[in-house]
């Protein structure tokens, strides 16, 4: 699948880009944020599975994939404040924010930061389980999955590593192992999916299920056959749920 245009967003010091695949249909809007190190391109199968449903924005984190890097890694926080920034100044109306694995911290602290822009927000292989939040205990379970997902996965996932830069890769770690993900859930205020590879050892089947008891409107879905990158390896699966929620979410009576 081609990216039919690439739109750059300027905020404060930083740069975000939002790519957009070719053949989108009418419907509701999918915002989709990528993880640390990577960009849009592993979500190309998902954006083509949803494109025909509605319009899809996969985002590039400022200082990643193509993003322009700016002087410092940016927080959580600050990833979150430029991406409801763009939603506000591209006028999306009640979109769908879907993140993978750090993406799942900045879509939470998007929604967290301004709950009145998004309708629904999807986590899939949600980061970091409280139960391996050092470093060496993530690059672990990052070996582990990398062993368990296809071929094609790992090079869009390990291109992207070598093209983000290992120094770049480690001066951003701090920022998600230190972002405590289990604090903002009992504060959000729009539904959940959380969404798990079945063989995913980056989140484990106790911290997602913990993922879905702190928030107040969640439900948990696991994805058989897939590891992490799940929506790389079972695209249609994670496609259908992400359109049941969203529907379910335009049905909802307003608080």
């Amino acid at each position: 699948m081609r990216w039919r245009t690439v739109q750059e967003f300027r905020h404060q010091d930083r740069t975000m880009l939002v790519r957009r695949p070719e053949g989108e249909g009418d419907g509701p809007a999918f915002v989709l944020v990528h993880g640390i190190g990577v960009s849009a391109r592993y979500f190309t199968r998902l954006a083509r599975a949803l494109a025909p449903h509605g319009t899809v924005h996969a985002v590039e984190l400022p200082g990643f994939g193509a993003a322009p890097r700016p002087p410092e890694p940016l927080t959580i926080e600050e990833h979150a404040a430029t991406l409801d920034a763009w939603v506000r100044e591209a006028g999306l109306e009640q979109p769908v924010v879907v993140g993978h694995s750090m993406g799942v911290q900045v879509v939470l602290e998007a929604a967290l930061q301004d709950p009145r822009i998004w309708s629904a927000v999807v986590a899939v292989g949600g980061v970091v389980d409280p139960a391996a939040r050092t470093a060496t205990q993530q690059a672990l379970r990052l070996a582990h999955d990398m062993l368990l997902e296809p071929p094609l996965a790992n090079w869009a996932v390990l291109t992207d590593y070598l093209r983000t830069g290992p120094r770049w890769y480690l001066r951003t770690l701090p920022h998600m192992l230190g972002y405590r993900t289990e604090e903002t859930l009992p504060r959000l205020e729009v539904p959940l999916l959380v969404m798990r590879g079945a063989r995913d050892p980056i989140a484990s089947a106790a911290w997602v299920e913990h993922m879905r008891r702190l928030a107040p409107d969640a439900r948990l879905v696991e994805v058989q056959g897939a590891a992490h990158v799940a929506m790389y390896s079972r695209p249609e699966v994670v496609a259908g749920q992400v359109l049941a929620h969203a529907r379910a979410a335009a049905g909802r009576e307003p608080a």
